[in-house]
């Protein structure tokens, strides 16, 4: 049985998702008419026709239908926390990362550097590409002991942080296409469309761009040959 380090949700952090999630949801629904009640007074809530509907109700079943609807969102919430959250698994030749349903398995001969951007953890191949990013609630000291512990190349910042190059539209040093991704991008990091930002820093990923991301700004540093 090969050495392994599992870094992910603690016990407390499952714990307080498993009960505090179906809990919060019981307890908002109980109190369901109560809470309309306060939010149809503010002037251009969100979905007010439907708190002015619960609102209307005269029924002593709101709160339990409330209270069972409630505790429906709260589990299926807990599902999706345990989804969403990183689970890494740190053996002596490779490292699993796995996120939602995709996992993804990388060597440690692959790899030259990991290093913690923010609450970002960044794996780098040989060429400096970036292999694998991702957020992650587990704390920087608690991964740099694992993978230190099983001799991957931690690093305490970016090794190449000085290659950077603010990006602005059409950058003479950047490719047409490079510029046309970046261009995209930026129009999804102002919108907030994260899912859009992270398909395309895929996409440059394979053009050799590496980015990083400071207050919706891109710096841009782009794998030679």
């Amino acid at each position: 049985m090969q050495n392994e380090t599992v870094l992910g949700l603690s016990k407390l952090d499952k714990a307080i998702i498993i009960i505090g999630g179906p809990l919060l949801g019981a307890v908002i629904g109980w109190f369901i008419q109560i809470i309309s009640s306060w939010l149809v007074k503010i002037p251009f809530v969100p979905f007010g026709p439907f708190f002015e509907w619960i609102v209307s109700w005269n029924s002593s079943w709101v709160s339990i239908i409330g209270v069972i609807v409630g505790l429906i969102a709260g589990i299926l919430f807990v599902f999706y926390a345990f989804s969403e959250s990183l689970k890494m698994t740190v053996a002596d030749q490779e490292v699993t990362m796995k996120r939602y349903d995709q996992e993804v398995i990388l060597q440690k001969r692959d790899i030259s550097a990991i290093y913690m951007d923010r609450k970002e953890i960044v794996v780098l191949g040989q060429k400096g590409e970036e292999l694998y990013r991702s957020q992650t609630d587990v704390k920087q000291p608690k991964i740099e002991a694992a993978f230190l512990e099983h001799r991957f190349p931690w690093k305490d910042q970016d090794p190449y942080q000085a290659d950077y190059q603010r990006w602005v539209p059409e950058h003479s040093d950047f490719p047409a296409s490079v510029n046309s991704l970046l261009l995209a991008r930026e129009k999804a990091l102002k919108e907030d469309d994260e899912k859009e930002a992270a398909i395309l820093r895929n996409d440059l990923a394979a053009e050799g761009a590496v980015i990083r991301d400071e207050d919706k700004r891109q710096y841009v540093r782009v794998i030679r040959g």
